[in-house]
């Protein structure tokens, strides 16, 4: 779990210094957040980070094998994934890909 949480902070860091993107909580788990709505989040049940997308493109990553689908109790979250191993470009550019989406959603 180290690298998975170590390659998380790191990309936090990224993050944070756009001026809209803010830390929050979600789910126990503290999380990012662009104009105060999570786009993303490190799971330590899962190893990983949980990402919010449109349900096409999350549906995608879960076909490929990049990520799996997010369960929450007994519901599946259409529009939220964990993403399976660490891979730093994957995770940057997925992690940039879920702030745009959040970004562009109606307040």
């Amino acid at each position: 779990m180290a690298a998975a949480q170590e390659l998380y902070d790191d990309l936090i860091m990224e993050h944070l210094v756009r001026p809209e993107v803010s830390l929050g909580r979600m789910f126990h788990a503290e999380g990012l957040k662009v104009n105060g709505k999570v786009y993303a989040f490190f799971a330590k049940s899962k190893d990983g980070v949980v990402l919010k997308l449109p349900a096409g493109r999350a549906r995608e990553l879960v076909e490929e094998g990049t990520a799996e689908v997010m369960v929450m109790g007994a519901r599946r979250m259409r529009e939220w994934v964990a993403l399976r191993s660490p891979d730093e470009d994957v995770w940057r550019r997925l992690l940039t890909e879920a702030a745009d989406y959040v970004a562009s959603l109606p307040r």
